[in-house]
Formats: C-alpha cells, structure tokens, sequence
C-alpha cells in the first residue's frame, strides 16, 4: 500500500520513485512497462499505417492471382496494434506476467481484485469493438439517414444528423459507442468526400465536445456520471432535468453555428465523388471479402 512507503524529502517525481524503487524494487519494472505504454500511444499510427500496407499487399497479391481477398491475420493484429483505446489494457498483460513470476498467483490475484478496477477500459474496449461491427454500423447509417432525409441526403445533413443525433444516442449507447459509430459514419458520408482541412478539424473537434456532453441524458452512459452516479444517487429523471437538457441544447447550438460558418463548404461538397479510404461494409469487393457474397 502507498502508505508504507516512505515520504519523500522534496516532491519531485524523481524523488518519490527512488524512494519506492529502494523499498520494493519491483517499482521500477511496473513503471518500465508504463512508460512502454506511454510510448505505445504516440507510435499506434504506425501499427495502423503497417497493417494497411500490409493488407494492400495483399490485395494486389490475389487480385494478380485472379482469387478473392481475404483478410491479412497479420494485419489485423497490427491494426489492433494501432487502436490507441486498447494500448493501456494491452499492456497490463506483461505485467500481471511479471507480477506472477516476481511474487506469484496469489498476489497477481489480490492486486486485480482489491488493488486497481479496470472495469471501464475492459467495457470501452468490448464496447468500441462491438460498435465498429458491421451489423451495427449498417443499422445506425440506417437510423440517422432518416435524419438526413429531412434534408435531401445532402453531406450537409448527413453531417449535421451525425453530429447532432449520434452524441444524444451516447446517451443509451454509450459514449464510447456514440463516438465510434459517429467516427465510422463521418468517414463514409463526410470525410471521404475530402472537405477543407478547416473543416476536418473543425468537426473532429465538434465531435468530441458533443460526444462529452451527449452521454448525460442518463446516469450509466458517460464514464464520468457513472462513477458519481450511486454514490450521489443520481438516476435518469435527476440526469435528464439537471444536465441533459442543457447538453442536449449545447449540441444543437453549436453545431447550429459551425453549420452557419462552414455552410458554403459544407454545400461544396454536394457535388464531390467520395475518394473512400476504408472501403465499405456494403460494396461488393468488401462483402465478398467477408463472406456475404458467393
């Protein structure tokens, strides 16, 4: 426990873990496979950048062979590699390893029940992949595209039903399934259509602030509620009068007045062709790659 440690003569950071690397020298292999972890986060495009290359070759490869693509396994695991989400959790697997063969079963035991809760990067990571899946993302390009209907299908209101509707729905599908979905769903009706570089960022930024405030219509969506919400006892009806609202107007407003900035690019791209850099989940080449095409 921390408490055992001895305090550290100033508050440097160097300090306080000399201190602990002297009384348990474990410390510092805990804190090696940390750094890695930290690492890992600013090089995970790489991981992705290698698996798309890798899948390109293959694809080549069997289309010079006349044979269907299929998935690289290989690939997929650098793609995984590259899930920026995932890296922390990943890298608890070396160290539960560690903590097993320093000091045994039993403690690798205790510190995953009593010590640490990784409850919420295990259910964002199960959450984001089953959001990413292909049933639901038809099924949510579905359901907002009768939000864009209103307007004509245009990119305009795809983009604006997107940012809207989809950060509300992280109410009931979570926050880290709201963005997923959001994010998959831009990329096919928006950013394959190659908007301004402005105006990429601007809804990357956009999407981000929606999505935060999206999840508080209720009191199990947004990871921040939901480690108040029992101990507060907050529930829906509390959620929905003292915050919800109030995100839910936030939304609108604001993607009302990024809309009203970027209109006159926003309907420059009614007349583009998509340039997709994923292909999607319903052309053919894609379906036959999965299996649901003969």
């Amino acid at each position: 426990p921390l408490s055992a440690y001895p305090s550290p003569l100033s508050a440097s950071l160097l300090d306080t873990l000399w201190l602990r690397l002297q009384a348990d020298p474990f410390n510092g292999i805990a804190t090696a496979v940390f750094v890695i972890a930290v690492l890992h986060t600013f090089v995970a495009a790489r991981f992705t950048e290698a698996a798309h290359r890798l899948q390109a070759r293959r694809d080549a490869a069997a289309a010079a062979a006349g044979v269907p693509p299929v998935p690289s396994v290989t690939a997929e695991l650098l793609h995984f590699l590259g899930e920026v989400e995932v890296v922390f959790g990943l890298w608890v697997v070396p160290l539960l390893i560690a903590i097993v063969v320093a000091r045994g079963w039993d403690t690798a035991v205790h510190y995953l029940d009593e010590t640490v809760n990784f409850t919420e990067p295990l259910f964002v990571v199960v959450i984001m992949a089953m959001a990413s899946t292909r049933p639901i993302v038809e099924l949510s390009e579905v359901v907002l595209g009768r939000f864009a209907s209103w307007g004509r299908g245009t990119p305009a209101a795809w983009w604006l039903a997107i940012l809207t509707v989809a950060p509300i729905l992280g109410s009931l599908i979570t926050e880290p399934g709201a963005m997923t979905i959001a994010a998959l769903l831009l990329g096919r009706q928006f950013y394959d259509l190659q908007p301004s570089t402005k105006l990429k960022y601007a809804t990357l930024g956009l999407l981000f602030v929606n999505v935060s405030i999206g999840g508080t219509l209720t009191h199990f969506a947004a990871p921040p509620v939901l480690m108040v919400a029992r101990t507060w006892q907050w529930d829906t009806p509390f959620m929905l009068a003292e915050f919800g609202w109030r995100a839910a107007l936030a939304i609108a407003l604001s993607t009302g007045a990024y809309y009203v900035y970027f209109r006159r690019d926003l309907r420059a791209l009614a007349g583009r062709s998509p340039q997709p850099g994923i292909a999607s989940p319903t052309d053919e080449a894609t379906r036959r790659r999965y299996g649901a095409l003969p």
